[in-house]
């Protein structure tokens, strides 16, 4: 197989993604190609997949390295990460260095395993997710945080904080239908609902404590409608995993979820926007060769 290619987000991480393709370049000695807009990632790795690289290389955050594991999903050509984004969790959970050159080297020559893959179909499209999808008050604020970028240049969580205390004061809890294995059902007022093949998101809430990306298995977080007061409290507890101890806040296991809802709710697949319920997620075992580090970042 040939070596690898990088694809790079030029405007990751406020630009810094195409700066610093500049300077790991010569690290990593592969072929580069530059994304063009949303979606374009996908279509390069696919390509890249189809021609026989060993490994495609995703430099840019969350959201170019699920557009990158989309068009890598059942081949042999594995996913590497060099972080330049605003959350990177996904990389943290992989055990990724955020430095740089560390993370190139990683990604060049570090060992290969097998991870799953989320997969969520709405009426507009099917995608796939690495880390976290859900729907609710988490998509609104991935929402808002997309529609103002100057938002990302703070960094790290910043501009998820930033984007939760701006979306709290307008948003109301849909009532929502949710099946799990076609057979749980919830019915009630649900604030969000978040579908973990990793522990964390938003640059590092921890919202999900126990999800492993291999064990064939989404961990849903499932939180019930709360008051502004009562979230605001329990949002410094994702942090460290005790939100699960809240009496809003339910943790379950399944293979697929189905979701409906009494209004418009949006979705989010890493970060992006993916489309409104109704919607199903399924976990795909063992869907995406990835490159990870030697000590993965602990769950709790």
């Amino acid at each position: 197989m040939t070596p690898a290619l990088a694809i790079v987000n030029p405007v990751a991480g406020n630009g810094k993604a195409g700066r610093l393709w500049q300077r790991i370049r010569a690290e990593l000695a592969c072929d580069g190609a530059t994304t063009e807009g949303a979606g374009h990632a996908r279509v390069l790795a696919r390509e890249a997949a189809e021609r026989g690289y060993e490994r495609v290389i995703s430099v840019g955050g969350d959201g170019t390295a699920c557009e990158v594991a989309s068009g890598l999903a059942h081949t042999d050509t594995a996913l590497g990460l060099i972080p330049v984004g605003t959350g990177n969790d996904t990389a943290r959970s992989l055990g990724i260095p955020l430095d740089p050159l560390a993370a190139a080297r990683l990604a060049a020559h570090g060992d290969i395993r097998r991870i799953d893959l989320g997969e969520i179909q709405t009426a507009q499209s099917t995608s796939y997710f690495v880390n976290v999808a859900g729907f609710g008050f988490d998509a609104e604020v991935a929402w808002r945080v997309n529609r103002m970028p100057w938002l990302k240049v703070m960094g790290g969580t910043a501009p998820y904080l930033a984007g939760v205390l701006q979306t709290l004061w307008q948003y109301r809890s849909p009532h929502m239908r949710i099946c799990i294995d076609g057979q749980r059902v919830i019915e009630r007022r649900i604030f969000l609902i978040a579908i973990a093949n990793f522990p964390s998101y938003g640059g590092g809430m921890l919202i999900c404590p126990p999800a492993q990306p291999d064990d064939g298995l989404f961990d849903v977080c499932v939180v019930s409608d709360l008051s502004r007061a009562h979230v605001l409290r329990l949002v410094p507890k994702l942090y460290s995993g005790k939100h699960v101890g809240h009496a809003a806040v339910q943790l379950l296991r399944g293979r697929e979820l189905s979701a409906d809802a009494d209004r418009r709710v949006r979705c989010q697949a890493d970060g992006e926007l993916v489309g409104d319920l109704p919607a199903r997620f399924a976990i795909l075992p063992a869907a995406l060769r990835c490159v990870a580090g030697p000590a993965p970042r602990p769950s709790t």
